[in-house]
């Protein structure tokens, strides 16, 4: 992805370091304070900019019309949310009685492909043919078993039979601490990201004239001041 930090590092996407814009710990800690305090005051019109952007908050509510179904695709090596973003929205759509679906995909990144036959058209045809009336169902064409990975000799990709447990293939299973590590290593931020978003990619939004992103996460300040002794020393890693 273009502008994000190489991988396995904090860097800021316009150095080496974790921040260009802070020179301290303490300095990025009071920074997010003053962000948060003048997002949550509200714009010209006195409306909270993070409320408005919280999908969260219409899923179901009482003046939200929901739509019927849908389906979040989503690359497990994203690097510029956490999975379980996608996660809560599955639940919500669900709680709010809509046909939802997720989709994870391995080695996906950050804009997915639809993989193994499937496409957004064909489940646009199949979401109609089960839901408008009238329509005739539509299928998907039967699975064909491969027996050749094309012109490859060997097998080609990422080898994950050594923390993939697949003796029974109807329930694989994993370690969570080994999906993480997967995860991470193909995601251009590393966990904790401190100020990796100073640019104007992800949080533009909430951003001013002065400086792209704005820090809008009231938790996060809390846990960098009680954590401050574990993870200041881990700041501006490469500077």
């Amino acid at each position: 992805m273009v502008g994000t930090p190489d991988g396995g590092t904090t860097q800021s996407a316009t150095g080496s370091s974790d921040a260009a814009t802070y020179e301290s710990y303490a300095d990025m800690v009071a920074a997010y304070r003053a962000d948060i305090q003048e997002v949550y005051a509200g714009d010209r019109y006195g409306n909270n900019m993070v409320a408005l952007y919280n999908p969260l908050n219409y899923i179901g509510a009482g003046d939200t019309a929901d739509p019927v179904w849908t389906k979040i695709v989503m690359g497990a090596s994203e690097g510029d949310m956490p999975m379980f973003s996608s996660l809560n929205l599955q639940i919500a759509w669900l709680n709010a009685g809509v046909d939802a679906v997720i989709e994870w995909q391995w080695d996906g990144g950050h804009v997915p492909s639809e993989i193994l036959g499937n496409s957004f058209s064909l489940y646009v045809d199949q979401m109609y043919g089960k839901y408008a009336e009238g329509a005739a169902a539509i299928g998907k064409a039967a699975a064909a078993k491969q027996t050749a990975n094309g012109t490859a000799e060997t097998a080609t990709g990422t080898d994950i039979s050594g923390w993939v447990n697949d003796e029974d293939t109807t329930a694989v299973s994993f370690r969570l601490s080994d999906a993480a590590a997967y995860r991470t290593k193909g995601a251009s931020k590393a966990m904790p990201g401190f100020d990796v978003i100073d640019y104007e990619q992800e949080d533009y939004v909430f951003g001013s004239s002065e400086k792209d992103a704005r820090h809008w996460d009231t938790y996060l300040p809390d846990i960098f001041e009680e954590y401050a002794d574990t993870l200041e020393p881990l700041f501006s890693v490469g500077r």
